[in-house]
């Protein structure tokens, strides 16, 4: 399991960046199905074993960037507000991290990865959580699996939309979107 701290030594970092940013590049030109991690290693300029020493598939190349991603915003969070993990707090960080990344996720729509990134999502919630040390309930769950949806939803249409809201103004509008259901 993606632990919340994780941070791999320097050599690892750069090699994985190299993978990663090699990805990106070869996406530019291909489809994800398309590329082989022979594609990857020869653009990135690392061997095999230093791929697979970092990386299990290509998908985790994706999926480990993600994570990082979600894990600068839990970090974020708690420096902001001294572990203040409300509603409100979690979604204007999460879209200030999303809005500074969001040539890289366009890429991944644009390439059909919709699917790698929602399951992203979810891990990172689970990580979100296990850093509450909050247990599960059945509630909970069903409540946590409604806001990963509904913000992974809100995100991806505030990306096609060109994003022209701001980060609060977003998260105001998802907030009178659930009052006005009540």
């Amino acid at each position: 399991m993606y632990q919340l701290k994780t941070r791999k030594n320097k050599n690892n970092l750069f090699v994985r960046n190299c993978i990663a940013q090699a990805l990106f590049e070869l996406l530019k030109k291909k489809s994800f199905e398309e590329i082989t991690v022979t594609d990857i290693i020869n653009k990135a300029g690392v061997s095999r074993m230093g791929f697979y020493r970092n990386f299990a598939t290509k998908e985790n190349v994706v999926e480990d960037y993600i994570l990082d991603i979600f894990v600068e915003t839990i970090e974020e969070i708690r420096a902001k507000r001294a572990l203040d993990f409300s509603t409100a707090r979690i979604m204007i960080t999460t879209l200030e991290n999303f809005k500074k990344y969001a040539d890289i996720i366009q890429l991944f729509l644009d390439k059909g990865m919709e699917f790698l990134l929602y399951d992203c999502y979810q891990k990172a919630y689970f990580i979100l959580r296990e850093s509450r040390k909050q247990k599960s309930s059945h509630i909970r769950d069903y409540s946590e699996q409604m806001f990963i949806g509904e913000l992974f939803s809100l995100e991806m249409c505030w990306l096609k939309s060109g994003m022209k809201e701001s980060p609060e103004e977003l998260a105001r509008i998802y907030r009178l979107i659930h009052l006005s259901r009540k």
